[in-house]
């Protein structure tokens, strides 16, 4: 089992469950480096905030 960086881990905690969820299930499944895992969280934190921007015009509009 390889464990991750707390760093990592506490960018990870604080998605939305249901992505944490799924990564979690995805990282027990899957081998993963870090650099690739650092990636992921990059990559799901701009999304969660794009989201959240969306929302926020809509209730604006």
């Amino acid at each position: 089992m390889h464990s991750i960086h707390p760093n990592h881990f506490n960018q990870l905690m604080r998605l939305p469950a249901g992505i944490r969820t799924d990564l979690l299930e995805f990282l027990g499944a899957t081998p993963v480096a870090d650099i690739q895992l650092e990636r992921m969280l990059r990559e799901m934190d701009r999304l969660v905030e794009d989201s959240r921007a969306r929302a926020g015009a809509e209730v604006m509009a």
